[in-house]
């Protein structure tokens, strides 16, 4: 893995612990077993960072905040770092198809016995991303993991989503979806979830998926959860401005906005209701004119 910053962050290298070093010298998949090796004889937790080369939020991460000194001090202190390259490594892709992953950056947070703690998404600027690793010490310490099976076993998925993800063929068509989820006993359950938020799955489920938020949100890591519910939040964006509803709209908002930090609301929230109902229009030099 390429560094994407100058050797003047140094001090990192001082936070990842020696899986790094051993994974120079392994394959990708034997130095995952090795961080939960390692987690369970240091009694640490494990932190992965799942990225790609060419991401800038991932980049970003490495250059501003996994060098600052608390930061690097508190995962050296409490976490077995684990970084993947989910285009290039195969425990990338695994890891990505095990938890639906869509956006980059993502980070995970285990135990050595791969109970989820929770996980993130996207560029975390140093006080926030302490406060992810403090909760996650916090919520390992009362025993609060999800209800994600601990092990990555391939055949727990369908073939479509295998393929979307270790094989990149991720153009599945709704009705080879659908007619899977049907076939499920509970739509709740880890696999549907993973499939419903990994692949994106459109409008047909987003009432379903927000029936369910609650228990999705107890049971399923939040990162997961908050950004399918941002999706969802722009479907119905649309659907109310058809009928100018911008006070059931709001309505709705309120109902999803207990998922999100303060910080993550105030952004969220600002795109939702930017220009509600306003008409787009784009002006054409070309236009002729009467």
């Amino acid at each position: 893995m390429k560094p994407i910053f100058k050797i003047a962050s140094a001090f990192l290298l001082l936070a990842w612990t020696s899986i790094a070093v051993k994974a120079q010298t392994t394959t990708a998949d034997e130095s995952w077993e090795l961080a939960k090796k390692q987690a369970a004889t240091e009694h640490k937790l494990i932190f992965v960072d799942l990225y790609f080369t060419g991401c800038m939020p991932c980049a970003q991460m490495d250059k501003d905040v996994f060098p600052d000194p608390k930061v690097a001090s508190l995962l050296k202190d409490n976490f077995v770092t684990f970084k993947s390259d989910i285009l290039k490594e195969e425990i990338g892709k695994k890891l990505s198809m095990k938890y639906g992953v869509t956006g980059f950056p993502t980070f995970l947070f285990l135990n050595a016995d791969g109970k989820v703690i929770d996980n993130a998404m996207g560029f975390q600027a140093v006080e926030p991303f302490m406060a992810l690793l403090q909760s996650a010490k916090e919520a390992a310490k009362k025993g609060d993991f999800k209800k994600y099976s601990p092990q990555i076993n391939e055949k727990d998925y369908p073939e479509f989503y295998q393929q979307a993800y270790m094989a990149g063929k991720r153009n599945v068509s709704f009705e080879v979806v659908d007619a899977y989820l049907k076939s499920q006993p509970s739509i709740v359950a880890e696999v549907p979830f993973v499939i419903i938020t990994g692949l994106k799955i459109g409008r047909q489920y987003d009432d379903l998926f927000l029936k369910n938020i609650t228990q999705l949100s107890k049971d399923f890591a939040k990162g997961s959860v908050s950004s399918h519910v941002f999706t969802i939040l722009q479907h119905k964006r649309k659907d109310f401005e058809k009928t100018n509803d911008l006070t059931g709209f709001k309505k709705l908002l309120a109902e999803a906005k207990p998922l999100y930090t303060a910080d993550e609301w105030t952004k969220f929230e600002g795109i939702l209701l930017k220009d509600f109902g306003v008409t787009k229009s784009t002006n054409n030099p070309y236009t002729l004119q009467k």
